[in-house]
């Protein structure tokens, strides 16, 4: 059974009375709110389906919703006693926006096509504003005139354009395309973003809002990423990911003064909320379960409010790198073992433009307690060690991912004490993928693998994918009709002959973002070939497991599938 609840989206109500939060402790994803003063947590959404979003707008609440993890959101409004459904149609995907001149403006798409449309619901109305042939999405409210919106280029890199919502006129800001975020204003005439323009990682920018010039503040090698703006609109709080590990600094814009805090900087910040001189953080590390903490600015000292209770088990734990066959540097964690021989677990992020960092994983922990070594790499690829680091994997250089994960094996052996007979092979999406292509391209390596929602083949993906994924994703794994010779060369599906290990398979129903057929026709064929497979899927999820009986029979079978295999 689930020991752990799990937390995300911290944010704060306009009183700053109290604190709201997601957490999954009833079983799937619902909205509770904690109020500062008399530490009072109570549950404050009630929906038939799992909240995955939610937002303070015009003096009351919105949520969104999907059906059976279908990612097509819905979004309902709650003001006082009253409930309205702004939007309830489920062939379309719903991206709220802003709330601004009394209409909440958003994004749709229907779930077959890729135009994305404009909307403005207002006085119970809802109006087609515009449409774009691009993935596109809102950044937020520029002036009272204007939205700010980012179009898509390719996987990674947008371009920034101002929407005036008066005269439908959508204008280029002329800004370089890359990754934008972290909007925020300062004043009429100034705003703060973070971007990767110059260089390879994500820094603090200075914008000028007349003339879209722009000037950087800050030179970290690493990516930021939270940035909370204080009262004052000058002093800044923000997040950087280094080496995975949270950093938390307070920055003057004005005097250009740079201070680290003191804060917990051995885990991950997952959301960061400020009020007058108090952070408020939710936290977690390798070994420290998720929780919320408040952080005093003035004399940095930090107590803990609500969230799970401390681990009963003893980790240890560690990170390092460790040289690829090229030479790379690839970092990675490892839950490590203090004995001979370790059964060893190798778990591969998806993306694969994300980041696996050391926060509270309660399937690591579990496995860990079963005596197993866990090893968690950020193949080239990953996000959080720059743009270089992103490209190194993208169409033909593919098995050079691979060859990563092989070379962590050999190193685990040779330094972590890791049984050569006993390691396990497993990953989510693109990480299933990668568990898929490790056992066919190099199948003797290992004991046994688990592939979570992952793709057996990029040409069937991209072709049964929806249009307005198609492109973002071919640019990451290769374009029909151009790497066709390659991504046959290497599917998994393709090549399922060559499987030594025992595979299970686990996917769901309504996966918008890697289909049920991709792991359906890979244990179909392995079934043929009378390969030791099983494939279990859930009807009420989607590309995640949000449900906790889900996550609680997935984690069950997996465990008892790596203590089968194992040989004692």
């Amino acid at each position: 059974m689930t020991e752990f609840t799990k937390y995300l989206s911290l944010k704060m109500d306009k009183s700053e009375e109290n604190l709201y939060v997601i957490s999954d402790e009833t079983g799937k994803r619902e909205l509770h709110s904690y109020n500062i003063q008399s530490q009072r947590y109570v549950k404050v959404s009630d929906e038939q389906e799992n909240v995955k979003n939610y937002w303070f707008a015009d003096g009351g609440l919105l949520l969104a919703t999907d059906l059976n993890g279908n990612e097509r959101e819905q979004l309902t409004y709650f003001k006082e006693e009253e409930k309205y459904q702004l939007t309830a149609d489920d062939n379309y995907y719903h991206h709220y926006g802003v709330y601004m001149n009394s209409s909440f403006i958003y994004l749709r798409h229907h779930k077959d096509g890729k135009i994305f449309e404009l909307m403005d619901h207002s006085d119970g109305h809802e109006t087609v504003l515009n449409s774009f042939e691009v993935p596109s999405s809102i950044i937020g409210k520029f002036d009272d005139n204007h939205i700010l919106m980012s179009q898509a280029v390719d996987n990674l890199d947008k371009t920034i354009h101002l929407y005036n919502i008066k005269t439908a006129e959508l204008k280029d800001t002329g800004l370089p395309a890359g990754r934008f975020g972290n909007y925020h204003s300062l004043s009429d005439s100034e705003a703060l973003f973070t971007s990767d323009y110059l260089e390879g990682n994500l820094n603090l920018y200075k914008l000028n809002k007349k003339t879209f010039e722009f000037k950087k503040l800050t030179y970290f090698k690493w990516d930021i990423q939270k940035v909370k703006v204080l009262e004052d609109k000058n002093t800044v709080i923000f997040e950087v990911n280094k080496k995975g590990f949270s950093k938390l600094f307070k920055y003057d814009v004005e005097n250009d003064f740079l201070e680290k805090l003191k804060y917990k900087n051995n885990g991950v910040v997952h959301s960061l909320v400020h009020s007058a001189d108090k952070l408020y953080v939710l936290y977690s590390d390798m070994t420290t379960p998720h929780a919320v903490y408040e952080y005093d600015l003035a004399d940095g000292s930090t107590e803990k409010l609500f969230g799970n209770d401390e681990a009963d088990t003893a980790v240890e734990t560690m990170h390092s790198t460790y040289p690829s066959f090229d030479g790379l540097d690839v970092p990675y964690y490892l839950y490590v073992q203090n004995s001979s021989n370790a059964p060893t677990a190798i778990h591969v992020h998806g993306g694969p433009e994300s980041q696996a960092r050391p926060e509270f994983n309660e399937l690591y922990y579990k496995l860990y307690k079963e005596g197993y070594q866990i090893a968690v790499p950020n193949i080239r690829g990953s996000t959080g060690y720059s743009k270089f680091y992103i490209g190194l994997d993208n169409k033909e250089k593919r098995m050079d991912a691979a060859k990563d994960v092989v070379e962590l094996r050999e190193h685990l052996i040779n330094h972590h004490s890791a049984d050569k007979n006993n390691i396990f092979i497993m990953g989510r999406s693109y990480g299933g993928f990668m568990t898929l292509l490790l056992i066919t391209q190099f199948p003797k390596l290992w004991k046994g693998a688990v592939d979570i929602v992952g793709i057996s083949h990029f040409t069937t993906l991209l072709s049964n994918t929806p249009a307005w994924r198609r492109e973002q994703r071919s640019h990451e794994y290769g374009f029909i009709g151009e790497h066709d010779e390659f991504m046959q060369c290497i599917a998994p599906l393709n090549n399922s002959q060559r499987i030594r290990c025992p595979l299970r398979i686990f996917h769901s129903h309504n996966d918008v973002r890697v289909p049920y057929s991709e792991s359906l026709q890979m244990y179909e064929k392995m079934k043929e070939q009378d390969k030791d497979v099983e494939l279990t899927a859930y009807e009420n999820e989607g590309h995640q497991y949000l449900y906790t009986d889900n996550q609680d029979d997935m984690n069950t079978k997996l465990i008892a599938f790596f203590n089968d295999q194992t040989e004692k």
